[in-house]
């Protein structure tokens, strides 16, 4: 481009910068033109993708016709003037090209991401949050690794070792592994909690391995965020999930009802009615999950009861619902053993007096 400018308008300033402009000018109305003309294409395809890299490189096509046009004239007043004592224009527009080139790399992920495309065709059994989550964790990644290749570019076209520079951070790596151990097992144990979602925001979890139990609040790199249901607030390493288990609460299908009545002795003739009562209650009762039979069963001889057990699964998960389920069979398994004239028996002691008194 320098020699036929050169060629055409010989040595003089002025004409040479007008031209470059000229040029720069004209090739953003071109580029306008091509993308408002590609737009309208990908508008009429089925896939988003031709719209999400048409939509990322049109910042940065604008910068480069901008920037590589201002280096070309930096170029000529310098070449004039030499207020610069070295100043390559070639490794300037490579440079230039290597960032914009990463900065649309990183923008063709954000638009991917920012679109959602990948939640449109999710089959029924796909969670949609956890979907999401690890495709943001994904991107993240590839963005930073972009970002690295981009830097290693750079450091290289202006002179620095890349080799001394790995070597360097070999070394360097090793020391700050051994002294920053536990900050790089909790950044890998997020990036495992990242990838194989045990939890997420705003469920239930706790560990019977440890005293964890509440609402997750946040996950970072470092800790995660617990709120238990004193309104206390956990923060939990990330390493410490690697070594516990992990109970989910929000995950579960139904909630149980594991309930022991204990009858009297005097009962006994009456608890096979009241059990068939109960069971056929059980069964006809629209909040309990028929797929899982409920199960009411004569169970045990107890010191003071005749137990039987109610197993059963409610179809809601709500713990308030739940609990609302429940006290209303327990209200109504009461109604049943009273109306058999029964009574539920307690805690009781049989003293048998000898009448007779031996002298």
């Amino acid at each position: 481009m320098n020699n036929i400018i050169n060629t055409i308008f010989g040595t003089d300033l002025s004409a040479q910068i007008t031209i470059i402009a000229l040029i720069g000018f004209f090739l953003l109305f071109i580029k306008n033109k091509l993308v408002m003309f590609l737009s309208g294409v990908s508008e009429k395809t089925a896939t988003e993708f031709d719209d999400i890299i048409i939509e990322a490189l049109r910042k940065p096509t604008t910068y480069l016709i901008i920037l590589v046009s201002l280096s070309l004239i930096i170029e000529k007043l310098n070449h004039y003037h030499e207020f610069l004592s070295s100043f390559n224009t070639s490794k300037i527009i490579y440079l230039l090209i290597v960032l914009l080139v990463s900065w649309s790399l990183v923008r063709i992920l954000g638009g991917y991401y920012d679109k959602k495309s990948f939640l449109k065709n999710l089959k029924k059994e796909d969670d949609p949050i956890l979907i999401e989550q690890t495709y943001e964790i994904t991107i993240r990644i590839f963005k930073i690794i972009i970002i690295i290749i981009a830097a290693l570019i750079i450091m290289q076209e202006l002179g620095l070792s890349i080799s001394g520079l790995l070597a360097f951070g070999g070394v360097g790596g090793l020391v700050v592994g051994l002294a920053a151990k536990d900050l790089l097992s909790n950044f890998f144990g997020g990036l495992m909690i990242y990838l194989d979602r045990p939890f997420r925001v705003g469920e239930f979890i706790k560990s019977p391995d440890r005293n964890i139990q509440g609402i997750v609040e946040s996950i970072g790199w470092r800790l995660t965020v617990v709120r238990t249901f004193s309104k206390n607030v956990l923060y939990i390493p990330n390493s410490a999930f690697s070594n516990i288990i992990v109970e989910n609460a929000t995950r579960m299908t139904n909630r149980r009802i594991n309930q022991i009545i204990g009858l009297r002795y005097d009962d006994l003739d009456k608890i096979p009615d009241i059990v068939k009562d109960v069971r056929d209650y059980l069964m006809s009762h629209e909040d309990i999950d028929q797929e899982n039979k409920p199960i009411v069963f004569f169970k045990s001889f107890e010191a003071s009861s005749c137990d039987f057990i109610i197993y059963a699964f409610t179809n809601t998960k709500d713990w308030r619902e739940f609990l609302k389920v429940k006290e209303e069979i327990l209200y109504k398994v009461s109604d049943i053993i009273k109306l058999h004239h029964a009574s539920i028996a307690f805690p009781t002691t049989t003293i048998d007096w000898d009448n007779k008194i031996n002298i």
